[in-house]
């Protein structure tokens, strides 16, 4: 199987299962394939349950129903009976599924979450633990209690046998290891010790997939979704290295657990260790973004990410969790992500996010450089990166002056700052400047998400139009010097975001005269 362009995730579950009002038909089990036909989807990757509780007739899992007569929860009443119309139908989900992209020339993983925290009791609590209780969980109160351990053979050879049975009974083409859900796998005391193991149970199910590959005449590839960063994998005993090196994976997938995403991010590790063996590297971003205009990354700014893993040697993206059912916005962005080489030349938004975590703590990405204090004789140096390969557009003649914006917090509009970019003072005589009273940033987090930058305040913006040859392919320097804060002035003023909009001529369609104003958010 060649490399994927692009890789979506649907969960089977948010996505999927408790969508459908019962009955359910042949043709909404098809829906996870049919609803990315025609994008640039070209491998769809399809959960499997819960994670120890399945949605398919497994005879070696627990399947959704059994063992229970009268359902509270109305979410899993839904997906309970999902799982008995499909079987009334003959089929099951990842059956249907898997059947219906084969009609279609999409390829298949399902994906297996090899952690669970289920508790005795819970409809998610899987059959391994019925039979041997708190013997194979970690067992650390407070921390991962009802956890597999993984230094338990038991459970290594329970996970190993729900692969076989994907893998060789749906015939699955290939199959995806999900490290990133309940991210524990030992003991806290034995995590180093035991990190061998689980580099050896990776080896055991590429083992297994060439065997059933072998007597079904077929090659079956093996790709894992782990942590974007290798000490934040090496903490809970993964050593993806290993397992790329040993020839294990064909795919791995970093998962960026932030809470924004950063059109410029820096993160080669792991497209260099995958390249090194062989292997090929993807990236699954967040969902959110810090911005006065969006909540949800625009496509320039999707544009803006492709290119940058892509000078970094990624192979591509992988995405899921959109906002569904999928409109046109996503559409759009599953259309172009897959050719970050086609649209190399389209307009892009390069923008910082700020540093997340609680305010007035350890921030939880320390690379970030914004918000940053403005101080009387100090010099705030901010670096945007542009992975765009401005130069040989220079050369055709296809750029059109960039865009800087620098926004601003509690701007005094009367302090003396100079302001510079790439060594360039600019002038404000040549800025267009604009200030909200009451800025609302429209970004949702979710329970324990959280930015140290506020999501209302008072804010200015400063635009300056650059020429194409000062756009540099890299990092471009902004300087912000405080010469003189305004005395009468006391509050705090700050640079809150910047932000570099790459532009082309770019074959657009003639502006319209009747644009309707848009509502500010919150109306």
């Amino acid at each position: 199987m060649d490399r994927p362009r692009l890789i979506h995730y649907n969960d089977a579950h948010h996505f999927h299962a408790k969508r459908l009002e019962p009955p359910a038909s042949r043709h909404l089990l098809n829906w996870p394939v049919d609803e990315v036909l025609g994008t640039g989807v070209d491998l769809l990757v399809l959960g499997l349950g819960y994670s120890d509780v399945f949605f398919h007739q497994s005879e070696i899992g627990r399947v959704v129903g059994q063992g229970k007569e009268v359902w509270e929860n109305y979410i899993d009443w839904r997906i309970m009976r999902m799982v008995e119309v499909a079987k009334e139908l003959g089929t099951d989900q990842v059956r249907a599924v898997i059947e219906r992209a084969r009609e279609t020339g999409m390829q298949v993983f399902p994906s297996l979450k090899l952690q669970d925290s289920a508790r005795p009791g819970s409809e998610r609590f899987g059959r391994l633990k019925e039979q041997y209780g708190a013997a194979v969980c970690i067992g650390d109160a407070g921390r991962a209690e009802w956890c597999y351990d993984y230094a338990q053979e038991a459970v290594r050879e329970d996970k190993l046998a729900i692969i076989g049975e994907v893998l060789e009974g749906y015939r699955a083409d290939g199959l995806e290891l999900d490290f990133c859900f309940d991210n524990f796998y030992f003991k806290q005391d034995e995590i180093e010790e035991n990190a061998p193991l689980m580099t050896e149970f990776v080896a055991k199910v590429r083992a297994l997939a060439e065997e059933i590959g072998a007597r079904q005449g077929r090659k079956i590839p093996l790709m894992a979704r782990v942590h974007l960063h290798e000490k934040d994998n090496l903490a809970v005993g993964l050593d993806v290295e290993a397992w790329l090196r040993a020839g294990s994976l064909d795919w791995v997938v970093g998962q960026d657990e932030n809470a924004l995403v950063d059109p410029g991010i820096q993160a080669p590790w792991m497209a260099e260790v995958a390249e090194n063996a062989g292997a090929a590297a993807y990236y699954r971003p967040p969902r959110r973004i810090y911005d006065e205009r969006v909540g949800l990354p625009s496509i320039e700014m999707y544009r803006a990410l492709s290119q940058t893993l892509a000078w970094q040697g990624y192979a591509g993206m992988y995405l899921g969790y959109m906002p569904w059912p999928l409109a046109e916005r996503e559409y759009q962005i599953l259309r172009e992500v897959a050719y970050p080489q086609v649209h190399a030349r389209r307009d892009k938004r390069y923008l910082l996010q700020p540093r997340e975590g609680v305010l007035d703590e350890e921030t939880s990405t320390p690379e970030r450089q914004v918000p940053e204090q403005l101080l009387e004789g100090e010099t705030v140096a901010l670096d945007i990166w542009v992975a765009d390969d401005v130069e040989s557009a220079r050369r055709d003649g296809e750029m059109r002056p960039a865009i800087l914006t620098l926004r601003f917090s509690f701007f005094c509009i009367e302090d003396e700052i100079e302001m510079r970019f790439n060594g360039r003072v600019l002038s404000r005589a040549e800025a267009e400047i604009s200030d909200e009273r009451a800025l609302t940033i429209p970004v949702q987090l979710a329970g324990g998400m959280a930015v140290q930058a506020p999501l209302g305040f008072s804010a200015h913006w400063f635009r300056f139009r650059l020429a194409p040859e000062e756009v540099r392919r890299g990092a471009n320097r902004v300087e912000i010097e405080v010469k003189k804060l305004e005395a009468r002035a006391g509050f705090v003023r700050s640079i809150n975001g910047a932000e570099i909009l790459v532009r082309y001529k770019d074959f657009v369609r003639p502006e319209g005269l009747i644009l309707e104003r848009i509502a500010p958010p919150g109306g």
